[in-house]
């Protein structure tokens, strides 16, 4: 495998409702990431007059607005033996690639998740060749939403004219002994009660053990691996 060829780039869209662990989740794979966010802020009145003192001297309340997108870029993929392996591109070197059955890079968005910003969702849909839906698993609201996600999907497919696989994870499952996690049989039952075209598999997963994750994305990246130069 030479690496030194260009690589196919691949994109990977997490959705998920504010709380969901989104963010933690990229974290528990990649350390620390590079985070966007964007706030609006409100003036305060003092009296009949707006302040325009500047922001360092604390006359603005507290931001209205947090519009984030979180992005991983150049993360390579790597197969070996059905064995899949994650790794920053400027790490390469610290591997022994002659033994990589195939290789490809990705780039994971994570947009924010509040539902006044579903407009960001459906921009950072587009394109995508792998979808990861992640819902609070002790949050029935949030486990709703996964319906809108795959009818977001679904309009996607039908733009692009081909299947984009979906993985759903529903999250916290580390608070089940808390009796709050409501788990993947409620969420199956609140997806499956609507026309579903498509096998859905759910995972139960918990940001505090990334190991959950294991399996999922090695199936799943496998996946993307054959279907890499497609």
């Amino acid at each position: 495998m030479n690496l030194l060829e260009p690589l196919v780039m691949k994109k990977i869209t997490i959705l998920g409702t504010t709380g969901s662990g989104k963010t933690t989740f990229l974290e528990a794979l990649f350390g620390n990431i590079e985070k966007n966010d964007v706030a609006r802020r409100i003036f305060r009145e003092i009296g009949d007059n707006l302040d325009f003192t500047p922001l360092k001297y604390n006359n603005f309340t507290s931001s209205t607005t947090t519009i984030s997108l979180n992005v991983v870029n150049s993360v390579l993929i790597l197969t070996r033996f059905n064995k899949v392996i994650l790794k920053k591109y400027d790490q390469v070197e610290t591997y022994d690639y002659e033994s990589i059955d195939s290789a490809f890079q990705v780039i994971f968005n994570d947009p924010a998740g509040q539902e006044r910003f579903d407009f960001m969702q459906e921009i950072a849909l587009k394109g995508s060749d792998l979808v990861i839906i992640m819902a609070d698993g002790t949050n029935i609201s949030s486990l709703e939403k996964i319906l809108h996600y795959l009818e977001m999907v679904q309009m996607e497919e039908v733009r692009k004219q081909r299947k984009i696989p979906v993985l759903i994870f529903i999250n916290k499952s580390d608070l089940r002994g808390k009796g709050i996690y409501l788990g993947k049989e409620v969420a199956e039952r609140v997806v499956f009660s609507s026309i579903i075209d498509r096998e859905l598999v759910f995972y139960e997963t918990s940001n505090l053990d990334a190991n959950c994750y294991e399996l999922p994305l090695t199936i799943i990246f496998n996946y993307l691996a054959m279907q890499a130069y497609l």
